[in-house]
């Protein structure tokens, strides 16, 4: 007994055949919906940090000037 080549969609780790990434339109949906959301929270982070950033920067030249 042989198992057949193959590897596991992306989502729900059903098998599938190893040219695919995904068992079907579904899952590569929700492959893109999640890598969108990762992507924007990513965003949000790097911008939250750039502004905390600038007011610790504006903060402390603002102590030295006086």
């Amino acid at each position: 007994m042989t198992i057949q080549q193959h590897k596991h969609c992306l989502i729900c780790e059903k098998a599938i055949p190893s040219d695919k990434r995904f068992c079907s339109d579904r899952c590569e949906s929700m492959y893109e919906d999640r890598r969108k959301k990762a992507k924007r929270t990513q965003w949000m982070f790097y911008g939250s940090l750039a502004i905390l950033l600038g007011w610790f920067i504006i903060l402390f030249l603002g102590q030295g000037g006086g």
